[in-house]
This record gives structure tokens, C-alpha cells and sequence, in this order.
């Protein structure tokens, strides 16, 4: 069963420990840091990985962490209900709402270039004779939809489209987008309240792309996808990679049938992508290297503190001071370093990933599984081994 392998695994793991004890009383000194570092993080992840997979009731879980120049990638359980297949590395997987991170990773590479600015109004990006409508003489911003400060709907269905057995995503329209902002008004003066918004991001796809010249998934393979080698990381699959895609429960604990989602949906919840890919991809964040230096420090930057703010809805107020460019940001406290984060949730998934740039750690984990209430746990472990792998001062 994948359950005793994990558990086997975390005896192979002790038995390694007593064997480099070994080594260190032969050989000495410089071989000591090396192999103490390497089972510290393996045996931290491990436990972590096993309390999250048990506490979970997911088919399956995934758990990889990048630390310095060390990376870890870890399975649990099956990549569908009964296959008997441990998930790993290159298991597929989607990202929900971690998508919003890469849609402003294409945001900041596109600022950092000048292709667009971070302050323009949305309406300079809307389709010939739109007209978009905003709260009293002050325009919403692209900053301002990927800090979700523009006062827009969490969610814009188009009731047209009919609830039936068929996909749930396709009552996302692009039509209906741009209809409703030239008939609505957002709710609050932009930059004054937070409210979570899936139909904000589908906007800001919307803007790069008219930026770009081009589809939204074809600049966000050019400048992000591709560039950094993530092989398996898109918004659809081909029937190469369709196989290695994880079945989850969705939240009536039923296999989920992994509907696909319209390209509206690319930015805020459309990615697809393997454990090994995001080792590269948070790798890449960490690294701080000169070419992404300028796009790096648009992405992580503070932009909207919640210090201040009217109110904050569904931005994981509790414990986080403010919103980098899709990143939740939260200060060192309680022994936890300071991280960006970012959760996720769609298709049998429920997705969480961590960035502490300070100490050049990352953890990200997906679990075949949706259930909101279940998240807390996730979130809660992952920050507890944040502060057991790079913990914060005083």
C-alpha cells in the first residue's frame, strides 16, 4: 500500500541517519554539515508530508520543497481513488487558484519590460467600444486587480447558461465580463477594500493579452512557462500528459471528473502543472538572479498593506498583513519566517504554496481532495515546517 511505503520510507530514513552517524565517526568533519543538512530537511518534510496526508482524506498527496540549493519532492497515498499509484514528481496536478501567481509573474515580467504599467486603468486594455463603467471618477487599475483591490464580485456567472450536469466553468464567458463592467459599477473606491476575486483575474488575462498581441496562455508559456524549463506546466493538457493527471474527490467526496476550464478562467484558476515543475518555478523566485531582479521585485513587493484598508473578505486576514502581486504577505511571527502565500482549490485539488525569498525556502503541497475546511490543516503544517526549516528570529 502507498500508505506503508511512506511509513517504510520514514524508517529507510532513520536508518540513513545511524549510517551518516557512522560516516561522520570514519571520515570527519567536512562531510558532517552536508549529510546533517540533507536528513534534517528530509526527515522535517517526511513527517510533515505523513500528518498532512493522514489529517487530509485525500486519495493522494504532494509535498516539494526547495531549500538553498536542496530540493525535496515527496508522495503520499494514490494519484486516483483504487490505482494503487503513488503520486510523484511528475504526477499532474491542477493548480487552482496558484494560477492567480503565474498570471502576475507574466504581470511583473511585462512591467519590468514596459510593456505595460502597473497603475494603468483596465479600460486602456478593453475590447474596441467598451465602455467600462467605475466608482465615481476613479478607474480600477491592473494593481488594483491583482491585489484584488478593485471592488469587483468574487464570482460573474452568466445566468444565460443553465446549471446542469454538464461543466460548471463554462458560465464563465468572456462576453459576459465585459458586458456586466458596462452595466456595473465596482462596489468601493479602488484601493480601499479587499475582496477576493475570480472574475478580477479573468480581467487582468484579459489586459496582458491585449497588451501581448497575443492568447494569454501563449504569453504566459513565452515569458514564464518556457523560459524557466517547466515541461509539464500549461493550461491544457495534451493526450501525452492527460494519463498522469491526479483524480480527486470533489467536496461531496466523489471522483471529480476534471472539467476543463474557458480561457476566461487561465488567469485566476487555469494551470496545470507536476511537483518537479514547481521546484523549478520556486527555485526560480528565490534565486533573485539580475535578469528577473526588476520583474521579481514588482511581483513580492507589499501593495496593498490590509493596515488601513475598509475591510478585508476572503484574503486570509488572520495572521497576514497585505497583498504582493497575487501573494498574500505575512511578517515574521511566531517563530514562522516571512512568507508569500497562496492556496487554491478546483477540480478535485486543494493547492497551497509558501515563499520565504529571506531565507530562500519554498514549500508547496496539493491535496486530491476539496474541502475548505480541511485547508486550515494544510496551511497550519505548512507554516509549522516554514519555522522548522528556516525559522525566524526573535
Amino acid at each position: 500500500m502507498p500508505l506503508r511505503r511512506a511509513v517504510e520510507s520514514r524508517a529507510r530514513m532513520w536508518k540513513i541517519a545511524v549510517l551518516a552517524v557512522a560516516v561522520v565517526a570514519e571520515l570527519g568533519g567536512s562531510l558532517v554539515a552536508v549529510r546533517a543538512e540533507d536528513l534534517a530537511l528530509h526527515d522535517a518534510v517526511s513527517m510533515t508530508g505523513v500528518a498532512m496526508f493522514l489529517n487530509s482524506g485525500a486519495p493522494g498527496l504532494i509535498v516539494a520543497v526547495v531549500r538553498g540549493d536542496d530540493s525535496v519532492v515527496q508522495g503520499y497515498g494514490e494519484t486516483a481513488p483504487g490505482s494503487k499509484v503513488e503520486p510523484d514528481g511528475k504526477s499532474i496536478v491542477r493548480l487552482g487558484s496558484v494560477s492567480k501567481v503565474f498570471a502576475t509573474d507574466l504581470l511583473a515580467a511585462m512591467a519590468a519590460e514596459g510593456r505595460v504599467g502597473l497603475t494603468d486603468p483596465l479600460s486602456r486594455y478593453a475590447p474596441v467600444g467598451v465602455t467600462i463603467k467605475s466608482f465615481g471618477d476613479q478607474p480600477f487599475s491592473l494593481l488594483d486587480l491583482a491585489t484584488h483591490s478593485a471592488g469587483l464580485p468574487r464570482e460573474l456567472r452568466d445566468p444565460s447558461v443553465k446549471e446542469d450536469d454538464g461543466n460548471p466553468f463554462l458560465a464563465f464567458r468572456r462576453d459576459y465580463y465585459w458586458k456586466w463592467l458596462e452595466q456595473n459599477a465596482p462596489a468601493y473606491t479602488p484601493g480601499t477594500t479587499a475582496m477576493y476575486s475570480n472574475f478580477g483575474f479573468g480581467l487582468l488575462g484579459e489586459a496582458l493579452a491585449k497588451a501581448g498581441g497575443r492568447p494569454y496562455s501563449d504569453l504566459l508559456r513565452d515569458k514564464v512557462v518556457g523560459p524557466l524549463g517547466l515541461s509539464d506546466t500549461t493550461t491544457r493538457l495534451s493526450d501525452r500528459q492527460k494519463p498522469r493527471l491526479m483524480v480527486g474527490l470533489d467536496p461531496f467526496n466523489k471522483p471529480d471528473p476534471n472539467w476543463e476550464v474557458p480561457q476566461i478562467m487561465f488567469a485566476s484558476a487555469g494551470v496545470y502543472a507536476t511537483a518537479d515543475d514547481m521546484v523549478r518555478w520556486m527555485r526560480w523566485h528565490l534565486a533573485n538572479d539580475e535578469k528577473s531582479r526588476a520583474a521579481l521585485s514588482f511581483a513580492h513587493a507589499l501593495w496593498r498593506p490590509h493596515d488601513g484598508l475598509s475591510r478585508v473578505v476572503g484574503a486570509e486576514v488572520t495572521g497576514s498583513d497585505g497583498m504582493a502581486l497575487g501573494w498574500i504577505v505575512s511578517r515574521p511571527r511566531d517563530g514562522v519566517p516571512l512568507l508569500l502565500g497562496k492556496s487554491g482549490g478546483i477540480g478535485g485539488f486543494m493547492t497551497y504554496v509558501v515563499l520565504s525569498p529571506n531565507r530562500k525556502l519554498g514549500i508547496f503541497v496539493a491535496a486530491s481532495r476539496v474541502n475548505f475546511a480541511m485547508f486550515e490543516g494544510l496551511r497550519t503544517a505548512v507554516r509549522g515546517l516554514a519555522a522548522e526549516l528556516a525559522p525566524a528570529g526573535p
